[in-house]
């Protein structure tokens, strides 16, 4: 909910990816810049190489921060980076920010985790599989409040919050 978001002013600018301590080798720049909607403060995420925009969100869940990214715009040729991949089907995506004295670190939820959660517990939260056969993932379909409640029970769980992307500041290489 936009009454729920909160400025982040700590993840505007450019960024490096970082796998660990290395460089993967390629081109992860990525840069957020502040825009202003509706008097709701919001980010936009650019990734070199192969493009994408995002309208991202910060907002505290408890004592945590999480962004919720959705596409905004895809930039036409070539392959669509990864997180623009997540967003074909119309649907928020939510990483938990820590900020650490080098950078970020942006905590993906395990869709692993989320999958065995959802098949031994279909209840556990709505949802719908999107994709076919081997490929489906997860998609929850709950409501903002329950999406909420979800977030906040499983987000000190470093077995459900352990998919992690450091990002330094490209000042910092």
């Amino acid at each position: 909910m936009e009454k729920d978001y909160i400025s982040l002013s700590a993840l505007v600018g450019t960024w490096v990816q970082k796998e660990g301590d290395k460089p993967d080798g390629k081109d992860q720049a990525c840069g957020f810049s502040r825009r202003t909607t509706s008097g709701t403060s919001s980010h936009t995420r650019t990734t070199k190489g192969r493009k994408a925009t995002f309208h991202i969100a910060a907002g505290k869940i408890g004592t945590n921060v999480f962004l919720d990214s959705v596409l905004d715009d895809l930039v036409p040729g070539g392959d669509l980076n990864d997180l623009a991949g997540m967003h074909l089907i119309p649907a928020h995506t939510f990483l938990k920010v820590v900020k650490t004295e080098a950078g970020l670190t942006l905590v993906a939820m395990d869709l692993e985790w989320l999958d065995t959660l959802l098949k031994e517990n279909p209840k556990a939260i709505a949802h719908i599989y999107s994709g076919q056969g081997k490929e489906t993932v997860p998609v929850l379909t709950a409501s903002t409040e329950d999406l909420q409640k979800f977030v906040a029970k499983y987000a000190a769980d470093e077995k459900v919050f352990k998919d992690e992307v450091k990002l330094l500041p490209k000042l910092a290489q």
